[in-house]
């Protein structure tokens, strides 16, 4: 009986590769034979896959969202009947590089928003991805003022703006050592607690 294959998760597997290479030696570090090494398959396998090099990192890209919301939902249902603050400041936690999965995941995004220029379906994919992660974070302070559990707040669409592009500003210099991971996490707790009773 022929051995049944899981395509999607083939391509899981080379997108993780291609998370570990980049997280180790940046994007110069892949290449097809690399990744077909990493993940353990031939260069056949990865080309039946992905026709190009191209192809397969905005798999790998697009991939993020995949990996990173079960590491959320899990978050999560740690905290019993969360508020939206503490649902919030879990998905920021998770955005930041306070771990081995998310130093690697903000390592790639990095990778990915440096090799963007000249690039319009990187580009494209990463507006997307932004765009996502905006608009969950403006509709988590829509929910909050109307249930009450903001401050005053004049224009709340600016205020979930302020602390979307707060955390991405934190992102690189946590990353590099240039902030600690205990400072970039006190600050978000300040804009927090600045935004919530």
């Amino acid at each position: 009986m022929p051995k049944v294959v899981d395509h999607e998760e083939r391509r899981r597997n080379i997108a993780e590769a291609v998370y570990r290479l980049i997280g180790a030696n940046g994007m110069d570090a892949v290449s097809l034979r690399d990744v077909a090494q990493e993940a353990g398959v031939s260069m056949g396998a990865v080309q039946h896959y992905f026709k190009t090099k191209d192809d397969m990192l905005l798999f790998a890209l697009g991939y993020m969202r995949e990996r990173v919301l079960p590491r959320l939902q899990s978050a999560l249902d740690k905290l019993p009947d969360p508020t939206t603050r503490e649902r919030t400041r879990a998905a920021i936690t998770l955005m930041l590089p306070l771990d081995k999965q998310s130093t690697q995941e903000a390592t790639v995004n990095i990778a990915f928003f440096a090799n963007s220029f000249g690039n319009k379906e990187t580009q494209a994919k990463l507006r997307e991805g932004y765009r996502a992660l905006y608009e969950a974070s403006r509709q988590s302070l829509k929910d909050a003022a109307e249930s009450g559990e903001l401050r005053s707040i004049e224009d709340v669409d600016q205020a979930a703006a302020e602390l979307f592009y707060l955390v991405q500003g934190l992102i690189g210099p946590t990353l590099i050592g240039a902030m600690s991971k205990k400072e970039a996490v006190t600050v978000v707790d300040n804009k927090l607690d600045a935004l919530f009773r």
